[in-house]
Formats: structure tokens, sequence, C-alpha cells
């Protein structure tokens, strides 16, 4: 017999139910059998299993079943349940013949969707206000990218994006996209405007046989910083040549841009790298990647090295000369013509004077030669020490006299009309000239003492050069320094050298001292740090004040760079900060044994017989200051030190030897270099007898070669000085050497007015 019980249906009558269900959410099927709600019909629930599933047969006739009771009648349903799709809410409106169960809908509760479950008689709490529409849920968007031709390696294949901008779905007009895995670049295939596609497009062509790139990135940023856009420039690529200098030597390599390769003809055009002319041989290769060179081409090609459209440009003609007139000194230029040479004196048209052709010029000129001065008088050359007339060669027997005053003590020659000169302190050098210019050259003499005190003595300068307070010299290029006292009205052949600012700078004071060091920047005391050199103004590392970058730094105030310094002695590490103005207090930073150092502090030459150092030898290598270091005992023997004695050409050195004191050490210590030996001068082939220019000085002078009598040469004597002479005569082998001969002058023995000498 039926029992009656309390289901649940999916719609509001029995008869067109879809399932029966024990709960009122609907979620668990009633049990499998028969079902009757009123009349004498009964249906079948069949298929559920565990509360699962179940539908409901047609409608049977029951008349064998007797009817239950009746039940109460229903209460009719004045309200839906509904369920806010995105929060879960439960709520209830009013109920419609509009919308069903199942449907969504819109209430005035929210602008959710709401589910509606089934008919209630619960109290109504809202109402329906539509139905609602389904949310669109936006699907990304796949946009083709181009492969860019600039890419290493290159590829030619398309791809598939998904990286767009989330404010309007697309990617950046012509953004550039990086595959991270091979380096190729990429670019939107609608540069103005990108469309994409639901779904990656796919085809047989290369076109759009691509998957969707899980490795591209964005060069760049959203929303404003795309950066990057379109396909990288291309690497610039130059081209490499080998050439070789115009003037000669090793094969190079030049760099050129590749657009014009085609303006080279290989083995003949030629290019210039930093100035220097090269020949273009032929390509080595063009490329974008670095290869060593010596430069870049100056933007021209020259059609070779000489000739036609040259790289080294053709020697200029020199249409005029520089000339100056005898008797003022004054200059000016003139047009060159054939038959007038240089030191030629000539008459120019339209200006008073004789002039002599000094040296060519390539700047042109409106004046013209008239011809060669006319004969002068039998001249002589005189030497003014005072004050007096005399007339000059130029002038003429009975020309105008002229009038030197020279009563500061200015020695000067002239040449004069011979017997034309009166006045006093005026001597005869005797000898012809033809030559208003001064033989000799002027000078301004001074008075000076050792910067030590007392030596006075007197040094001249060439006029236009002077000596003021306080600046300091040396004589004749010795190792003396002397300090400016006062001007002299007395002359002498002392020339004044090496003129600096003061003594200071010309002789560094003795306290300035030299310290092998390991230095280290910071301010970190201890650390081990480089090896060198620093000196300072004491012979104590540990009681010094002052440190300075070098000897010169002693006396130009330059300090030292800032840091820490580390001396080892007697085999104890100690460190002081410098920072430039003030040394710290020193730091002991290990007693145990270290490295032990020799500094070369002294030079002993006195056993090298013939040689002086900068005349016929100098020292290369390690000198002064320079050290070893190592673990003791330190050997010092030839070998640790690297000294070498470079002897100036035209000498020889023979029997030289090198050492060191002492040689065997075991604490930090000072080492003598001893030098010994013997360097002579070599024996020339030729001694000659020459008058120097405008005096009656003879010197013995040397020569590889045969010189020709009679003839203007330029010499240099053993003292360091030039001057100009006269060859007179061959002397015996045995003579002495006083200088040595270096150029020719003139084939004649009046060339001593030459510019050359003057």
């Amino acid at each position: 017999m039926a029992a009656a019980g309390t289901y649940y249906i999916d719609t509001i009558n029995f008869a067109d139910a879809n399932e029966v269900f024990l709960d009122e959410a609907l979620t668990t099927c009633a049990p499998n059998g028969f079902y009757q709600m009123g009349g004498a019909t009964a249906r079948e629930q069949v298929d559920c299993v565990n509360g699962v599933g179940g539908r409901l047969l047609d409608a049977e006739a029951c008349p064998s079943c007797t009817p239950p009771a009746v039940d109460p009648p229903i209460a009719a349903n004045t309200s839906y349940k509904v369920t806010d799709v995105v929060t879960s809410a439960v709520a209830f409106v009013a109920i419609t013949n509009t919308y069903q169960p199942t449907q969504k809908i819109t209430t005035n509760l929210s602008t959710n969707c709401w589910l509606i479950n089934n008919g209630s008689t619960d109290t109504i709490t809202a109402t329906i206000t539509g139905p609602c529409n389904p949310q669109f849920v936006e699907q990304p968007l796949y946009f083709l990218l181009n492969p860019c031709p600039n890419s290493v390696p290159p590829s030619s294949e398309y791809t598939f994006t998904y990286i767009v901008d989330p404010s309007n779905n697309k990617p950046p007009a012509n953004g550039r996209y990086l595959d991270t895995t091979t380096g190729q670049f990429y670019t939107s295939a609608n540069t103005t405007n990108p469309i994409g596609s639901a779904i990656p497009l796919s085809g047989s062509n290369n076109l759009y046989n691509s998957v969707v790139n899980e490795n591209l990135t964005l060069v760049g940023s959203f929303p404003t910083d795309p950066v990057n856009l379109g396909c990288p420039p291309p690497p610039e690529v130059f081209c490499y040549w080998n050439a070789t200098p115009c003037s000669g030597g090793a094969q190079v390599i030049i760099k050129t841009p590749q657009n014009v390769f085609n303006n080279i003809a290989q083995g003949t055009s030629s290019v210039k790298v930093s100035g220097t002319c090269y020949t273009i041989n032929d390509i080595s290769l063009c490329t974008s990647d670095v290869v060593a060179n010596i430069g870049l081409y100056d933007g021209t090609i020259y059609g070779s090295c000489q000739g036609d459209n040259p790289c080294i440009p053709a020697v200029v003609a020199t249409p005029s000369f520089d000339v100056v007139e005898t008797t003022s000194g004054a200059t000016n230029r003139v047009t060159k013509r054939n038959g007038f040479s240089q030191n030629d004196n000539i008459v120019i048209t339209g200006l008073a004077g004789c002039w002599k052709l000094v040296s060519p010029s390539t700047v042109a000129t409106s004046n013209t030669i008239q011809d060669f001065c006319p004969a002068v008088s039998s001249c002589t050359t005189y030497v003014f020490t005072g004050t007096g007339y005399y007339t000059t060669c130029s002038a003429g027997a009975g020309g105008t006299q002229s009038y030197l005053n020279l009563s500061s003590g200015i020695t000067q020659t002239v040449c004069a009309i011979t017997g034309s000169v009166a006045a006093g302190n005026i001597s005869s050098q005797g000898g012809g000239c033809n030559s208003d210019i001064p033989i000799t050259p002027q000078y301004n003499y001074y008075n000076v003492e050792l910067c030590s005190g007392g030596g006075a003595t007197i040094v001249r300068v060439p006029v236009g050069t002077t000596l003021t307070t306080n600046q300091s010299v040396k004589i004749n290029n010795g190792s003396t320094c002397y300090k400016y006292v006062s001007g002299s009205g007395l002359t002498t052949t002392q020339d004044a050298t090496n003129i600096t600012s003061g003594c200071d700078v010309c002789d560094p004071p003795a306290t300035c001292f030299s310290y092998a060091i390991e230095y280290s920047p910071g301010t970190t005391v201890c650390l081990t740090g480089g090896q060198g050199v620093v000196f300072g103004d004491t012979n104590n590392f540990l009681t010094a004040t002052q440190l300075f970058a070098s000897q010169a730094g002693c006396t130009t105030s330059q300090p030292a760079d800032s840091g820490v310094y580390t001396f080892t002695s007697a085999s104890i590490r100690t460190s002081r900060y410098w920072n430039g103005s003030t040394l710290g207090a020193a730091q002991t930073c290990s007693s145990t044994p270290q490295n032990v150092t020799a500094t070369i502090t002294a030079i002993d030459t006195t056993g090298l017989t013939g040689g002086v150092a900068g005349t016929n030898y100098n020292l290369s290598g390690d000198i002064i200051s320079s050290f070893i270091s190592g673990p003791a005992p330190l050997d010092t023997n030839p070998g640790a030190f690297n000294t070498s004695v470079l002897v100036t050409q035209g000498f020889t050195g023979t029997g030289i030897n090198i050492s060191y004191a002492p040689t065997d050490i075991n604490s930090d210590q000072n080492v003598t270099m001893t030098i010994t030996g013997t360097i002579a001068q070599d024996v020339s082939s030729f001694i000659y007898a020459v008058k120097q220019c405008g005096t009656f000085t003879f010197w013995n002078i040397s020569s590889d070669n045969v010189l020709n009598l009679n003839n203007t040469i330029q010499f240099r004597t053993n003292t360091g000085q030039i001057y100009c002479g006269t060859t007179q005569q061959q002397q015996p082998s045995s003579v002495s050497s006083q200088g040595d001969y270096i150029s020719a002058v003139s084939s004649s023995a009046n060339a001593c007015s030459s510019p050359q000498c003057f």
C-alpha cells in the first residue's frame, strides 16, 4: 500500500514533472518506484542510483490502487527561489509566468545574474527585472609577426604572438618582438593597425605554418614604452683592405665603409689614415664583425701615391726668394729669376738698397730682380766694443757713415769700408767681407753666482733672450747651478744653458729621499699592494711628513697619490695612510719574515775612464731608485739588475763592467752600482784645420770623409758648440780632434754669412 510523504518536483504540476527529489534544492533523486499526486494515475521513477539520476515515466492508470488519504491542499507558489550566479546568495522573487525554473534573470537585488531554482511559498523579497543576457568573455587574439631580415641568425619563418597591450588587446603598431632562445627579431605584420585572429591561421606556405611562439618578449613595456619599434637596423658593414705605406714598410690593414667599395682600384688607389698615405693592395673582407686595423681612411680616395690625383702632394715650385737688406736688415720677398741663386746680393726693381737672397719661398710676389748689386770697395771685418763711426761696405767709398753705440758692453762685428772706422774700442779682425750682416751673433751678458753663494762669474745669452731675478742657469750644459745677480758690462764666451725658474728647480734639495714601497688605494692599512717608489722629506719612511710623486715633485710640491704606503725594513712591514697632505701614524703589519728589498741609491763611475754621462754614454734599464725584492738572502750579483751602458755613436767602450754591492743581503738595504772600463772617441780617418767664421780661431775637426779645402762647413766642438768655418789644410792623423764635421755649407770660403751659420 502506498505511503504518503513529502517529495519535491522540478515543475509546478506533477503531470509534466521530469523527476522526483527528496530535497528542496533538487539535488537528491527519490528512490525508484511509483509516485502519485491525487487522481487515479501514477508515474514510475526509474534510474535513481545512490541519489543520482532518476526520471519519471509516463502516467499509468491505477484502478487497483486504493487512493491514499487525501492530503491537505498544497499552498500555491507565490515566489521563485533564486541563486546569485556570482556570489551564490539565495533570495526570493515574485513569481511570473514569463520565466521558468533553470532560466537566468536579472533582479532589483543586484546587477548580477540570478538562476531560478524552483517555485516557493517563501516571502517575496524582490522582483524580476528581465532576462539575463550572457556575459561576453573576451577571447585572446593572436597576431601575425614578420621575421626581421637583420637578425642573427636570420629567419624567413612567420610566427604568432599573444603578447598585447591589455588596454586595447593589440600589440603596439610596428612593435618589435625578440625570440629569447634564437635572437630572431619580429615585427607586427600590419604595422599601422594590427588585426588579430581568434586562433592562429594555418596553411601550406610559410606565412601561416607557425604556431604561437612561447619564447617571445616585447622589446619595451606597456603602456607607454614600446621603446624599440620596427626591425633593428642592420649592423654597419666595413671593408678591410691590405695596404702598404707609400713611403715603404710592412703591410697593414685599413678600414673603409662598404659603400665606397666600387670606388677603389685595387693595386692603384691610395688613401690616408692618420695623415699617412697607403697604397691599397687588395681586399681582405667586408664584414660587420670587428677586425683589427690601424684606422678608418680620411674620406678621400686618391688615384695613386704620386702622379695623377696623388695622395702625397707634389712638391710646389719655389716662385720666390725671401730677402734681407744688407744694411738695414729689412726683409721682403722677390720673384725668382734664372741666373740668380741663394746668398746672391741683388737689386730689386723699385726698392732702394742691396738685398741678399736668403731662402726659397712658395709665396708669390710682384717684386722682381733688377740685377746684381754693384761691386763695393774693399771691406774689412771690425769688432765694436764701444762707440764709433764706420762706412758700410754697401755704401761704398765716400758713402754716408753709420754710428754705433755699444756702451752697454755688447760686442758686434761689422763689415766696413777698409779704413773708414773712426772711434775708440774698435779692433780689426782682418779678412775681407762683402756683407753688412753681422758675422757673429750678438749677446747680452749677465753676472751670476753659485746657488750656494760665491763663485761669481759672467755668462751670455743671445740677443732676444734675457735673464731675470730668481732665474738659474748652468754653464755650457754643465752640472753646477748658478743664480742671476745683475746685468754685466763685460763679455765672455760662457753660454748660459738650462735656464730654469730658480735654484730649487735647477738643483733639487737633498732632503728628497726615495722609498721602495707597496701601494694600495683606499684607507685600509696593511693591505698587500703594487710595488713602486715614492719620495719623502726625510731619510726614514717612519719619520717622513710629506710624500711626493717624483724627485722633481719634491721641488714642485707635487704630492703622491692618496692611499696606503707600506715600507718593509728588517723584515718588518709598516703601513702609513697618506691623504694627499698629511701622513698618518705608522702601523706595524707583521713581524714575521718578509721579502727583502735591494734599492740602487748610488752609482760610482770613478773607474769608467773617459766616460762622460750624457755625452759619450748613457745608462738604460735599472738606475737610481730601481729595486728588486725577494726572500732573504737576496743576491744582487749581475743579472739581478738589468743596467746597460749605451755608448754614444762615434765612441767605443772597452772592458765595460757593472757590479753591485753588497751582493748578499738579509734585510732591506741600499745598493751601490759600480761601472768600470774605458770609453774613447773613435779615430777618424781625416783631421782638418778649420778657421772659425768671423774669428782667427782654428779648430782641428775630424771627418769620416775627405773634405775640399777652402770650403765653408758647419762643425760641432767637443764641448757641444756649433760653428761655421773654412777648411784650411789636412792635419796629420796624430793630431787630437777638437770637434766633428756636421755638414757642408758652401764650396766658397766666403759663405760665413749663410743662414746656416748666422
